[in-house]
C-alpha cells in the first residue's frame, strides 16, 4: 500500500469513457508512463494545484457612484494600481472599473503610467 506525506493513500473507483481511456493509453504509451494510474494520478495532482491557484472573487453590486468613490479612496493610498488588481481588491466588475477609469481619467483625476 502507497503511503503518503499526509496519511494513508485511499482508492477511488472511477469510470471513464472507453474512448478517454484509450487517450490515456495513448499518452501512457508516448510519454512512458508505469501505468494508467501514474498518469491519472500526476494529471490529478497537477490539476489540483492548478485549481488551488484559482482567486474566486464575488462581485458586489454597488452603483457607479460608490465604486467610483471607494476607486478614488484606493487610488489615493497607492502610487501606482493595476486595473485587475483595483477590481479584485474592491469586488468589482473589471469592466465596471474600466469605465469608472476612464472617467476619472478624463477629470485628470488619474494617469496611464
Amino acid at each position: 500500500m502507497l503511503q503518503t506525506q499526509t496519511g494513508k493513500a485511499r482508492m477511488i473507483p472511477i469510470r471513464l469513457p472507453e474512448v478517454q481511456v484509450d487517450k490515456i493509453d495513448g499518452i501512457v504509451d508516448t510519454l512512458g508512463y508505469k501505468s494508467r494510474t501514474d498518469f491519472i494520478r500526476e494529471a490529478i495532482e497537477h490539476y489540483v494545484k492548478e485549481v488551488e491557484l484559482v482567486k474566486v472573487i464575488k462581485i458586489r453590486d454597488i452603483s457607479r457612484e460608490e465604486a467610483k468613490s471607494e476607486i478614488r479612496d484606493y487610488l489615493k493610498s497607492r502610487d501606482k494600481a493595476w486595473l485587475d488588481e483595483i477590481a479584485d481588491d474592491l469586488r468589482l466588475d473589471f469592466a465596471f472599473v474600466v469605465g469608472i477609469i476612464e472617467e476619472l481619467e478624463k477629470e485628470g483625476f488619474v494617469k496611464e503610467v
